[in-house]
């Protein structure tokens, strides 16, 4: 009677520890295309949380999952701590291939904020291969996307095609909300690629179909920005410029506002409008205000061949 006493204490605690992890991990999620002060509230908020659930929990493995939960919580707002530190030594015990896994995916994002790509790439090749040693598609598909992403950071577009062209595979396989996720990222990525290797018809065309797969500023923006670049790559100044617009309208990252200057300036040049040249010129150089002639060296030079829209 006792040991059933027991038991049902410690199913109790465990229910209790799950139900903080999951809230935490709410917290975070709930708050992830919000801006940043409000995001960094709310992310404190699931800290505190993470730290009672590892107080009460007493299972080695479960302590190490709360533990990559919450050092994934505090990259994510560009904190260091002992939690951010135990990743490594996650991936080296290897106790669990899915928590090796979420460690390797963690390190992957924190390397790729602090624009270390080539470790970005190490840890996203680790997180790859223990997701499919853990046979778990969707941590597959999270990894393949961000691995592509990373790929594109580093100028390797061939090898961020193979990342976005299995991620679009493997789509028909996940739930319909997930499927949508996918397409929408990998399909749009793609056609960015295309449109890099110089094959700007095909990417323009999946560019757009990305568009039917994602409702969100922010991904439309993206698709925008690449289309208002496609367009221009082609020749196209109107619908250049008619997606350029766009996509300064509905961005949401410093990243995306910064080329839409740069893009949009290009175009207006081409077009002969000074006058919006000059604008979008001026506009860009407030990110650089220690290049005092950057605005001198954008009229005199085309510098498409040596932009990274995804940096």
């Amino acid at each position: 009677m006792r040991m059933e006493r027991v038991g049902v204490a410690m199913l109790s605690m465990t229910n209790q520890v799950e139900e903080l992890r999951q809230k935490a991990l709410a917290k975070v999620r709930e708050n992830e295309l919000e801006e940043a002060s409000v995001r960094e509230r709310a992310i404190d908020e699931a800290l505190g949380i993470y730290d009672q659930a590892l107080a009460l929990c007493e299972d080695d493995e479960a302590r190490e999952l709360f533990t990559i939960n919450k050092a994934d919580a505090m990259i994510a707002i560009s904190r260091s701590g002992p939690e951010v530190q135990e990743l490594a030594r996650v991936i080296m015990r290897r106790r669990n291939p899915r928590h090796v896994c979420l460690a390797a995916y963690a390190l992957q994002y924190k390397n790729r904020l602090e624009s270390d790509f080539k470790r970005a790439l190490f840890y996203g090749q680790l997180a790859l291969g223990a997701a499919r040693e853990a046979s778990d598609l969707s941590y597959e598909r999270a990894v393949l996307l961000d691995l592509g992403n990373v790929y594109l950071m580093d100028s390797q577009p061939e090898k961020a095609i193979e990342c976005f062209r299995q991620a679009v595979d493997d789509a028909e396989r996940a739930e319909e909300a997930i499927q949508r996720l996918i397409l929408a990222s990998a399909t749009e990525s793609l056609g960015y690629c295309y449109v890099l290797q110089g094959n700007v018809d095909e990417g323009i065309s999946l560019i757009e179909r990305s568009l039917a797969w994602t409702d969100e500023k922010l991904g439309r923006a993206e698709a925008h920005m690449d289309l208002c670049y496609g367009y221009l790559e082609k020749g196209d100044l109107e619908r250049a410029r008619f997606y350029g617009d766009s996509a300064l309208e509905l961005a949401q990252e410093e990243r995306q506002i910064r080329n839409m200057h740069y893009l949009l300036g290009e175009v207006a040049y081409k077009q002969g409008d000074s006058e919006a040249a000059e604008f979008h010129f001026d506009e860009l150089a407030r990110f650089y205000p220690n290049f005092r002639h950057l605005k001198r060296l954008l009229f005199a030079i085309d510098l498409r061949k040596m932009v990274n829209l995804k940096l």
